[in-house]
């Protein structure tokens, strides 16, 4: 009787101990949002040493899982897989707060945005602002908005890039957090100025000066960096140079950006101090920017009429961009492999639409640049898809009308807009009659035309004459040849630099675009040659 009765005994305090050491786990767990934002570090360290065995519930493991995804994204640890995160995406896309949901849906689009999949990450952003519009944690929404500026900004859209940016930053000056609040404002600034709206972006800059002693030095140097290249060439040099001796004056000379200050004297033609402020560049500095160095350095020797200098640099840019490329291509070469991992099942019900979709905006690219921009993203939803298909006819009838005066067009032009002509209405058949054959036949013609990429450049640019016929014209007079002509098409069509290289196979595509840089009057920096193209094609229309 004694010997089960201290049996008995032994076996509560066990028992007991168990639950003590689970519930203290957990416990740990809960804590850790307390200290989260001030000392990521140090919640990274504690949820990596916690034993996770303790953790008995799914709502104990979805929390664990979602701080920890936390903590590694506020200590730069970058993750490009749902392994940390699962547990908290199956749990709380169920149960759990607005808050949690916020969170959960925030950090599985940073996961996304890691890999490179910037569709998948705007979706997540937006699911996340939609679950947690009832949450109060708005710093979260803040980040959530600024990295939704940031898609928007690489999609060339202006007016969403600054109204995420501002709705951000509201969030942040609401809780006095005047560091990633200057972050949004240097954004809006460099936005308005892409964008052409200059006066905008002087009164952000004027409005927000008052916080300029408010910011940290890092986040300071970055925006005074960004402020002045935005501005530069738009505004008057002695603006520019009050707000570089603002720039000095604010911060110290070891947190001063050199090459940006080199880029503006260069930029004023003044490359004996361009040179000067260049050659103040640390080696730190120079690694890290080490292509945009060189490229300003060629330039400031260019100016300086010491050709044998000149050529030294341009050669180390040329070789650090082929290097470059070289590694974006494995880069990318890894996440298609992982994001095919991780989206097998999801790419496979959207198989037959996104072959639609692609297909139709490839035949619209040589007449829309709207369609064209829907044809590389892939983001057509099904009111879109609709919208697409309207703009099909339009385009129909316009080349019906085109062909009607085609004693004004030579006979190549003709047949190219024809062709395709024909093929559009295969398209249009099989949308109407839902007839897949039909469908699957017109995709095989196209597949054979991008398949002999001479005959699509050649085909494209007969099509873009009879089409918009001032536009070639203007190329034909700045002396490009009929290669260099069709490269321009690819950019006209949409594609970006990287994605004409990767459609033409060619790592060195960058030289090609420096070439015609030079015959269209354009500096190396002056603006983005697809964005220049673009704006031509409309001009010329």
């Amino acid at each position: 009787m004694k010997n089960c009765l201290a049996l008995a005994m032994i076996l509560s305090g066990v028992l007991f101990c168990a639950c003590s050491k689970s519930n203290d786990t957990v416990r740990m767990v809960y804590d850790v949002e307390n200290y989260i934002e001030s000392r990521p570090d140090s919640a990274l360290a504690v949820l990596q040493n916690l034993d996770q065995t303790q953790l008995v519930s799914d709502k104990d493991k979805a929390k664990y899982a979602l701080y920890l995804s936390m903590a590694l994204d506020k200590n730069y640890i970058d993750k490009t897989d749902f392994e940390v995160l699962q547990p908290a995406l199956d749990y709380f896309s169920k149960h759990g707060s607005a808050t949690d949901k916020l969170r959960t849906f925030y950090y599985q689009g940073r996961i996304y945005q890691n890999s490179g999949d910037n569709e998948n990450a705007l979706s997540s952003f937006v699911v996340s602002m939609n679950f947690g519009e009832s949450s109060l944690d708005t710093l979260t929404k803040a980040r959530n908005l600024f990295a939704q500026s940031s898609i928007y900004k690489g999609l060339y859209n202006w007016e969403k890039t600054i109204e995420a940016s501002s709705e951000a930053a509201s969030y942040y000056k609401a809780k006095s957090m005047y560091n990633p609040y200057m972050d949004c404002i240097g954004y809006i600034i460099n936005t308005n100025s892409i964008s052409g709206d200059y006066n905008s972006a002087l009164r952000y800059l004027e409005e927000n000066k008052k916080y300029i002693p408010l910011i940290n030095i890092p986040t300071k140097s970055n925006y005074y960096s960004l402020c002045l290249v935005s501005l530069s060439g738009h505004v008057p040099d002695t603006y520019i140079l009050d707000l570089l001796k603002e720039y000095q004056d604010n911060v110290p000379v070891e947190y001063i950006n050199w090459i940006s200050v080199a880029k503006l004297y260069l930029e004023m033609h003044d490359y004996t101090n361009a040179l000067y402020y260049l050659e103040l560049t640390d080696q730190r500095a120079k690694k890290e920017n080490k292509l945009q160095y060189y490229s300003i350095l060629s330039l400031i020797y260019d100016g300086l009429d010491n050709s044998n200098k000149a050529l030294e640099a341009y050669k180390n840019y040329i070789s650090i961009s082929d290097s470059l490329d070289l590694v974006i291509f494995k880069h990318d070469t890894q996440f298609i492999e992982e994001r095919y991992n991780l989206e097998l099942s999801a790419l496979k019900e959207k198989q037959k639409k996104n072959l639609i979709v692609s297909i139709a905006a490839l035949l619209l690219i040589a007449l829309s640049a709207a369609a064209a921009q829907i044809y590389n993203r892939l983001k057509i939803s099904k009111m879109e898809y609709k919208l697409l298909y309207a703009q099909m006819e339009v385009e129909r009838d316009n080349l019906n009308a085109l062909l009607s005066k085609s004693q004004d067009l030579n006979e190549a032009a003709v047949a190219a807009v024809a062709d395709r002509l024909k093929l559009l209405n295969k398209f249009f058949t099989a949308y109407i009659s839902d007839n897949y054959e039909i469908d699957r036949k017109a995709s095989k013609e196209m597949e054979s035309l991008l398949d002999n990429k001479e005959e699509f450049m050649n085909s494209t640019r007969l099509a873009f004459t009879g089409t918009h016929p001032k536009f070639i014209q203007y190329l034909e007079e700045k002396g490009l040849t009929e290669w260099e002509i069709n490269y321009c098409c690819l950019y006209a069509l949409g594609l970006k630099g990287k994605e004409v290289g990767a459609y033409m196979k060619m790592r060195s595509h960058y030289n090609n675009s420096s070439i015609i840089r030079e015959k269209l009057g354009i500096g190396e920096h002056d603006t983005n040659l697809g964005i220049y193209i673009r704006r031509l094609l409309e001009n010329a229309s």
